[in-house]
């Protein structure tokens, strides 16, 4: 494994953002408002507490040394029982796509439900009338829009990035939010989002509120940009891949898992020493798994109650309490 320690600790000191060291925690990042985030961070090392000018506060959901410490805990919240991934490519007709992220997300998208890697979020239920309830892990899970008409900022914000997940929903055919969606939002090539690495995060998700109506959605910027902050050529890649875009669904994997699990952070399944499902196995054990269609991609295990390990499988989905 690469040691990602060096050029992201860097990005984050050389803002003085970086606060006295301590033990990685659950926190909540709030952005203009009531909504929350999770930042995927791009090295094993806990960052404490960090501010910036657009941010109140976040605290690292990083397990910084990959040690597997601790179940993760139900805070009475949503799940999304039958998940949906809505992928928005953004601006990529005119960035160009150098490195084929388009046909990599657009393949992993479409392999990803039905999978052994997708039914390890099944496990971890929402309680609705009294009885816990298990999600599914729908086959038919991904929709693309490549989005080439709204003009992509330089380096968009944080509100931008919601905004383009609300612009999705007509394009997908809905006139209201799909409370099972996840809208991922993936920035064209040499647009990143603004604090992308030099604020010590690869990608995030949160929850975005339009008056009476919420949307769980992720930041997954252009992640060959980050190079070897955020996860290329970390092992050798798939032989249908180049190793920069290696990044690319290790991110999209953690993200969409906690997205699923942990809709409106920190509401849904969390540790608070450990972070979420993603968080509590990020940079470890990375391996190119065979999703649904005979497909291999580069991914991270995620966190399993049930074997109280950091797995890349489960053979079935889970129907019952297990744990």
């Amino acid at each position: 494994m690469r040691n990602f320690a060096s050029l992201a600790v860097a990005g984050v000191a050389a803002a003085a953002l970086l606060a006295p060291h301590g033990s990685a925690s659950a926190g909540i990042v709030r952005v203009g408002g009531v909504q929350t985030r999770d930042l995927s961070f791009t090295k094993p090392v806990s960052l404490g507490r960090v501010y910036a000018p657009t941010i109140s506060y976040y605290r690292s959901h990083f397990n910084p040394r990959g040690v597997v410490c601790c179940h993760m805990t139900y805070g009475n919240g949503p799940v999304l029982l039958k998940p949906h991934m809505y992928l928005i490519l953004w601006g990529y007709q005119k960035a160009g796509d150098p490195d084929g992220v388009q046909a990599l997300l657009t393949a992993w998208s479409a392999d990803y439900g039905g999978s052994t890697y997708g039914n390890i979020a099944t496990q971890y239920y929402m309680v609705s009338g009294g009885k816990n309830v298990f999600p599914t892990n729908p086959k038919s899970n991904g929709t693309v829009w490549i989005d080439n008409a709204n003009a992509i900022p330089a380096h968009p914000t944080d509100a931008q990035i919601q905004a383009e997940a609300w612009a999705a929903i007509k394009q997908f055919g809905n006139n209201q939010p799909d409370s099972n969606g996840v809208y991922v939002v993936n920035s064209a090539y040499k647009h990143d989002p603004q604090g992308f690495v030099t604020s010590g995060w690869c990608a995030y998700h949160g929850a975005s509120t339009v008056g009476g109506s919420i949307i769980a959605y992720a930041n997954e910027p252009y992640m060959p940009d980050g190079d070897g902050d955020c996860g290329a050529n970390i092992i050798t890649a798939p032989s249908d891949e180049p190793g920069i875009d290696e990044g690319e669904t290790i991110l999209a994997g953690h993200e969409f898992n906690e997205a699923q699990t942990d809709p409106q952070p920190f509401t849904g399944w969390d540790s608070t020493k450990a972070g979420e499902i993603g968080d509590a196995c990020a940079w470890t054990n990375i391996l190119n798994d065979k999703l649904l269609n005979s497909g291999v991609y580069t991914q991270q295990p995620i966190f399993s109650n049930k074997t109280n390990t950091c797995i890349h499988f489960l053979k079935k989905p889970v129907k019952k309490a297990v744990f």
